[in-house]
């Protein structure tokens, strides 16, 4: 999610050199039950794809065998789902009576980008200039008619150089992006097995959740092929109070490591502002988060080098460019100071210590939240604002949820409704997948009834944490089923 914060969302979702120069990519290969690998892969591109571009790049109609025949037979073997439904109800994707990924698709003659999700592709019918081909299933007799409706998009340049089944979608227009990078990395499925004692009759049986690897994943893990790969890297940055660095020893070791100092890449950021030479001057006017672009970190060593390759600065010499992105470690709220630190990092450029965070206009502060204060940081709940925000970014519903909860329960901000109404929709989208993916209904928007269960979930959290409703905390209390408020008084 470092990649949307900083780009914003990606361009192409493919599911298997691009369209143009990228700015970043990042991709995952997974093993289906069946044995066989795919990868799924996220691309944003220097250049963005305007509306009137998809159809030159992304197709969902069957091509013309007349002027395109190679294309024509690559889609026809490997870019139709199906057909399922009425044809086949025994097919995997079967659920309910119906096709989970809600094919067959409408005609339609021009794509459509202004909704909430993938646009929907143009798929002409016959009688405007959509093509058909008929199959015959292996355990029928009867030929099918395919038409547009049961095509997987596809790049026909992707699926001309590789002749197999690439599915590419379109997803710049996608509101809830984290879905898509959460499923790139989801990994593989998980196998329930069962385990037995051939020695006893045991009435009870014994089940196990676990990985299911198969003979292609075990031959591509042991001969170390790549499971995932991005560009560009993404450097981890320390956040931890003075002195609070994380310490790991042994037996052997533990009173040298007790006498010494860990060295972490805060501490050093520090020792980098604090040099006069020109890499240090440079380093004061940076971002913690803004180091790892101009300097690499030395494992070894445990501290900061310049950069010797990348884009030369324009008016310091030796001084690089990279791509690569920093990502300060989260801090709950409840951890407040080591909070209230992260804040200061994001927001002041070039600190030489500690203390000189806790520094304002020549005033040392006695905690990071009083220079918090000072500096008007947390001025009308801005810095719950800007929390939820990065939340609203890179977690989950249900963790924003828990977040808000915590801000309710134990910050006591003064605007909290206006907090709920700016990010409700980022702590219900969930409950809009959820709904959206039972009732087949992609084109679903919000509704009062999913804020709605999405407070009864939030004040469940508030009761958990002080044992107080929403009310308490100058919220509107959520309307809870019959059984669920007896539940609750009985809490």
């Amino acid at each position: 999610m470092t990649y949307v914060r900083h780009y914003g969302r990606p361009d192409l979702f493919v599911t298997f050199t691009f369209f143009g120069n990228t700015r970043c990519w990042l991709y995952s290969i997974e093993w289906q039950k069946r044995g066989l690998p795919h990868s799924h892969i996220l691309v944003w591109l220097e250049d963005k794809i305007r509306p009137e571009e998809i159809d030159q790049i992304i197709s969902a109609e069957i091509p013309d065998p007349l002027t395109d025949s190679e294309l024509f037979d690559i889609v026809t073997s490997h870019m139709i789902h199906g057909p399922c439904g009425a044809f086949n109800m025994a097919s995997p994707c079967m659920e309910e009576g119906r096709c989970k990924k809600r094919f067959p698709k409408p005609f339609t003659n021009d794509t459509i980008t202004d909704i909430d999700g993938y646009p929907l592709y143009r798929r002409r019918d016959p009688e405007h200039g959509g093509h058909t081909f008929t199959i015959r299933k292996s355990n029928s007799i009867n030929e099918v008619e395919i038409d547009n409706r049961w095509v997987v998009p596809y790049s026909p340049l992707l699926s001309k150089a590789y002749k197999a089944h690439i599915n590419v979608e379109f997803c710049s227009s996608v509101k809830s992006i984290k879905y898509i990078c959460k499923y790139v990395n989801k990994g593989s499925d998980l196998a329930v097995f069962e385990i037995q004692n051939i020695n006893k009759n045991d009435e009870i049986a014994r089940y196990q959740m676990g990985r299911y690897i198969s003979s292609s994943e075990a031959i591509w893990r042991i001969f170390s092929f790549p499971i995932h790969e991005r560009e560009p890297s993404v450097q981890h940055l320390a956040v931890h109070l003075e002195n609070g660095q994380r310490v790991y020893f042994t037996e052997e070791n533990i009173l040298q490591r007790a006498f010494e100092t860990p060295k972490t890449t805060l501490t050093e950021f520090f020792t980098l502002c604090q040099k006069s030479d020109v890499f240090g001057q440079f380093a004061k006017t940076l971002l913690y988060t803004d180091v790892p672009r101009y300097f690499t970190w030395n494992k070894i060593g445990k501290k900061w080098e310049p950069r010797k390759q990348g884009k030369p600065h324009p008016s310091i010499p030796g001084i690089f460019k990279a791509k690569t992105l920093g990502r300060l470690y989260t801090v709950h709220p409840k951890q407040r100071e080591c909070f209230f630190l992260r804040l200061l990092l994001v927001n002041i450029p070039g600190p030489t210590s500690f203390e000189y965070l806790r520094t304002v206009n020549d005033r040392v502060f006695n905690t990071y939240q009083d220079a918090c204060c000072e500096l008007q940081l947390l001025e009308a709940d801005n810095h719950w604002d800007l929390t939820l925000a990065d939340a609203a970014l890179t977690s989950t519903p249900n963790n924003i949820r828990q977040l808000f909860a915590i801000i309710l329960t134990t910050c006591f901000p003064t605007q909290s409704s206006t907090l709920w109404e700016k990010y409700k929709n980022y702590m219900t989208e969930d409950i809009l997948h959820r709904i959206r993916r039972t009732n087949q209904c992609p084109n679903l928007d919000f509704t009062p009834e999913m804020y709605n269960e999405a407070l009864v979930l939030i004040e469940d959290l508030c009761i958990l944490i002080s044992n107080l409703p929403l009310s308490h905390y100058g919220m509107s209390s959520p309307d809870r089923p019959a059984a669920d408020l007896v539940n609750t008084d009985l809490q």
